[in-house]
């Protein structure tokens, strides 16, 4: 009979005291908060973090492997129509490794974090094709098209870009 402690001690630590060859499955959720995770300006956690993950002995019995997935749901705003949006990250990508593991209590908050982190996208866009907004009006032209002039923007002389555009090589 294994002695190993499975009850999470405070988010996701674990006092390791035995574990059997097999591993062992684990389960559970937990705030965002508590693996660091907090709610920024234009991105916040609607849902608590979920993690499955298998906790392996490895080398002989002195570390720990550990595998699995962690999944939340996030609103964010779109980074091109300003519109917040919902969406999900569920990733199957867990794999970290704990040195002379037992006997100690392993922390594995960082590494989840890590690794929610590394599932976002370099920018928020509601959907692929979002149109964004009119540079002059600000109208979002995933609503349609807005009012404005359909002139080039390089006419508009408020455009402070539009002396590097003239800088541009012409065809």
């Amino acid at each position: 009979m294994s002695e190993f402690d499975h009850t999470p001690v405070r988010g996701v630590q674990f006092d390791l005291v035995d574990l059997p060859p097999e591993g062992l499955d684990l389960e559970g959720t937990l705030p965002a908060a508590e693996i660091g995770l907090e709610d920024e300006e234009r991105v916040r956690y609607t849902a608590p973090v979920s993690y499955r993950i298998h906790l392996e002995p490895i080398n002989g019995g002195n570390d720990l492997l550990v595998r699995g997935s962690v999944s939340t749901e996030l609103e964010s705003i779109c980074d091109r129509c300003e519109r917040p949006y919902g969406w999900k990250i569920d990733t199957n990508d867990v794999c970290h490794e704990f040195e002379n593991a037992f006997g100690t209590t392993i922390d594995l908050s960082d590494g989840l974090r890590e690794d929610i982190l590394m599932a976002f996208p370099q920018h928020f866009l509601c959907k692929e094709e979002c149109l964004g907004l009119c540079p002059r009006c600000g109208a979002n032209w995933n609503d349609g098209p807005c009012d404005c002039p359909e002139d080039s923007p390089q006419d508009d002389p408020e455009n402070p870009w539009a002396a590097l555009d003239q800088l541009a090589p012409q065809k």
